[in-house]
């Protein structure tokens, strides 16, 4: 017992510091399919690289925890077909709001500062799994698209019928600032200093506040990282 006690004090109380990187793929999205979505026709990820620092505090030779602070890009585009969408555009100047039937193109391109907090586990030589908690600020917004080949309804669902041959609508400006939610990763290291690691995060904060009526209803930033991870040494 004594043994066992002196190896567990040698092996715990170290840190180890990695840099992180890679590209996020995934999106802004419901957590089921809206109604007035009737088919999604296009998803294009983006570029949107991901850069982080990590510290992780080992209290023994398995278990620690860890903090990031991230940058992530989180966009892509995706094209779909709605119908009596609750929308707000802008067409020849003009400002309308009502019920959207048509095509629609939306690009995201958002930039967050991420801290996570994670719980480690080195369950192998090779493998280590995380999971925890994230809070994230949006630093540069971006959420815009265009509306085409379709009509909208002023105020109703059956009010006063406009053509849309093609409109606009920026709601970058309407986002909110702050974004949290759950989030877990696997590591694979491949070699001493390097290690590949894939990343799940979930958001739990919609992307735009509830008295926002551009968009009718809520959506959450889901997103996988695939990175490479490089160790800076164990203190």
């Amino acid at each position: 017992l004594s043994l066992e006690f002196v190896c567990a004090r040698e092996n715990s109380g170290f840190w180890e510091l990695k840099a992180n990187a890679g590209l996020n793929i995934g999106g802004s999205s419901p957590t089921s399919m809206p109604v007035e979505i009737r088919k999604v026709e296009r998803y294009t990820p983006a570029l949107a690289p991901h850069i982080a620092f990590e510290a992780t505090r080992f209290l023994n030779d398995k278990w620690g925890v860890s903090a990031q602070l991230a940058l992530d890009y989180k966009a892509f585009t995706v094209k779909d077909s709605v119908s009596n969408l609750h929308t707000e555009m802008d067409m020849g100047g003009e400002e309308y709001v009502g019920y959207f039937t048509g095509h629609n193109q939306t690009e995201v391109k958002n930039l967050y500062l991420s801290l996570p907090i994670l719980a480690t586990c080195q369950i192998s030589e090779k493998w280590l799994l995380q999971g925890g908690v994230y809070l994230g600020y949006l630093l540069d917004p971006g959420f815009k698209g265009t509306a085409s080949d379709g009509y909208i309804r002023k105020d109703t669902p059956v009010g006063e019928k406009t053509k849309v041959t093609t409109a606009t609508f920026d709601f970058s400006s309407e986002e909110t600032r702050l974004d949290y939610g759950l989030q877990f990763a696997a590591s694979w290291k491949f070699s001493e200093q390097f290690s590949l690691m894939g990343q799940l995060s979930w958001g739990l904060n919609s992307l735009f506040p509830s008295d926002f009526t551009g968009i009718a209803f809520d959506m959450y930033n889901i997103y996988g990282i695939l990175a490479v991870s490089y160790s800076l040494g164990r203190h």
